[in-house]
């Protein structure tokens, strides 16, 4: 094993986690991006025109139920990240750590003097 097929192999392993990661992610916003601009284009509505024109604490709580619904959102993306971020470290990891393990086994270096893949500290 050299370190031109550990670089193509942590490139596909990288294609293969990210690309799933970021479908995920991409998907997650648009569906959730659009629901709050609707959301948000219905108060504004309802403000101008609707049963909102005249209602301040009414008004107040659906932009505060707008606020919430946008946070969760945020938090959301956040996490599915740090997911991602997980995911691309195991693939980069998994193939570095393996191959080391696979030259020292293959040099005969017993396997519970091989390195173990370290875990991400997020």
């Amino acid at each position: 094993m050299d370190h031109t097929q550990i670089l193509q192999d942590m490139a596909a392993a990288l294609k293969g986690e990210l690309g799933n990661g970021y479908s995920t992610i991409s998907n997650f916003v648009e569906t959730q991006g659009k629901l709050l601009a609707k959301q948000a284009e219905g108060i504004a509505r309802s403000r101008i025109n609707g049963s909102l024109k005249d209602d301040d604490a009414l008004y107040h709580f659906f932009l505060e139920s707008l606020k919430h619904n946008s946070e969760n959102m945020a938090k959301s993306v956040v996490m599915l990240s740090a997911l991602t971020i997980e995911k691309a470290w195991n693939a980069v990891a998994g193939v570095l750590w393996g191959g080391i393990r696979t030259i020292l086994s293959g040099a005969g270096v017993p396997g519970n003097l091989l390195p173990q893949t370290p875990p991400i500290n997020l």
